[in-house]
């Protein structure tokens, strides 16, 4: 009998975040004639599952924190009872845990992605982490930059890795694009960033950059997220004298119209593997500014579909924010060349491609055979 092969995809949690949202992504994108998807989630499941279409099975397992040396055996259990034939683990914890469990289950396949610096940094740690990915079936990483960091840092082999750039879904954020709603023209300039409000993300640098722009023409920023970050950066915003120029709006559901009202996207982040959000502004035709970090330079080609700044160098954004602010004609050919962009490299259905063929190759690599002859 021939079956769809079911693919593991294993996480901490599904509450809102880049990866999170790829995950959500990936399943909904593979062809379900080829492939069947469960997704595990090692602590809770998070605000994205509701995104999940079609009977997919998702299941949260409570890591607790430390080492929970009896999450392998009950991932193993897990893994047997859902008829696992390929594990895909995101990031250096669920790795580790899943890694192990598969070998314990019996599964034939892991592969493992890294979407952001989350690999150990001790040597212990490292050592262990290069041990483990000796016995992965493939591993890749969102940008070259986070591949060039890992092949540094632990030192693994780069021929081990493949680069699978980030996806975004083009249409919904064109949709938004070609809306004909707009703000009235006095209404100022919107700059705006959309992401977790955690410190890798920086956003202290985006106010003070925001602090040292002139007071015309108006400015003013939109932040949609929520994190342990918020009361520090809303005090902050205070001492630093913009409490009534800059707006959190926590989460929202609605990114596309959240990015509607923006006229500058900032990406201020000391560290990214491959930002979605700068994807979807992008997508979006918002002019976009990012540090240099992770893989935003693979995205952005400066001067021509954005700018990009010195990572942590406050008098850089400032100055780039300042001739964006300052010239509505840059902002315009910015946007479009952005759009353009990321329709033809990053797409949402070329990144799935990519993620099925690898699926199918270390399959038949594996046991010799095509996805269709899969059969328990």
């Amino acid at each position: 009998m021939t079956r769809p092969l079911h693919v593991c995809h294993m996480l901490l949690s599904l509450e809102p975040g880049g990866l999170e949202n790829g995950v959500v992504n990936v399943v909904n994108g593979l062809d379900p004639a080829e492939f069947r998807s469960s997704v595990c989630c090692l602590r809770q499941v998070g605000e994205f599952a509701a995104r999940i279409r079609g009977a997919t099975e998702i299941v949260a397992l409570g890591l607790r924190p430390g080492n929970d040396w009896r999450m392998p055996l009950e991932l193993a259990r897990l893994l047997r009872t859902l008829q696992v034939d390929i594990v895909h683990t995101r990031n250096a914890e669920p790795f580790f845990y899943g890694m192990v469990a598969a070998r314990l289950a019996g599964v034939p396949v892991v592969i493992h992605s890294e979407h952001g610096r989350t690999f150990p940094e001790k040597p212990l740690r490292a050592r262990a982490q290069r041990w483990l990915l000796s016995g992965a079936s493939a591993a890749f990483c969102v940008s070259e930059r986070l591949k060039e960091d890992l092949v540094r840092e632990l030192g693994v082999s780069p021929e081990g890795f493949e680069v699978i750039h980030n996806g975004v879904d083009i249409e919904r954020f064109r949709s938004a694009r070609c809306s004909g709603e707009r703000r009235p023209a006095d209404a100022g300039v919107v700059i705006g960033s959309v992401g977790r409000l955690a410190a890798v993300k920086n956003y202290p640098l985006l106010l003070e950059a925001l602090a040292r722009l002139p007071a015309l023409p108006p400015a003013r920023l939109l932040l949609v997220g929520e994190g342990a970050e918020r009361p520090s950066l809303q005090a902050l915003a205070a001492k630093l004298g913009l409490a009534g120029r800059v707006q959190f709006a926590g989460h929202r559901d609605d990114v596309p119209q959240a990015l509607r009202e923006m006229d500058v996207f900032v990406l201020p982040s000391t560290s990214e593997g491959m930002s979605n959000t700068l994807l979807e502004a992008m997508a979006a035709g918002v002019a976009t500014v990012a540090s240099d970090a992770g893989g935003n330079s693979e995205i952005i080609v400066p001067e021509v579909s954005g700018l990009l700044f010195p990572s942590a160098d406050v008098a850089a954004l400032a100055a780039q924010l300042g001739r964006l602010i300052g010239d509505p004609a840059l902002r315009g050919r910015l946007a479009r060349a952005a759009a353009a962009r990321v329709k033809v490299e990053f797409s949402i259905e070329a990144m799935i491609r990519r993620y099925e063929q690898l699926y199918q190759r270390v399959w038949s690599q594996r046991h010799g055979e095509s996805v269709s002859s899969t059969a328990h």
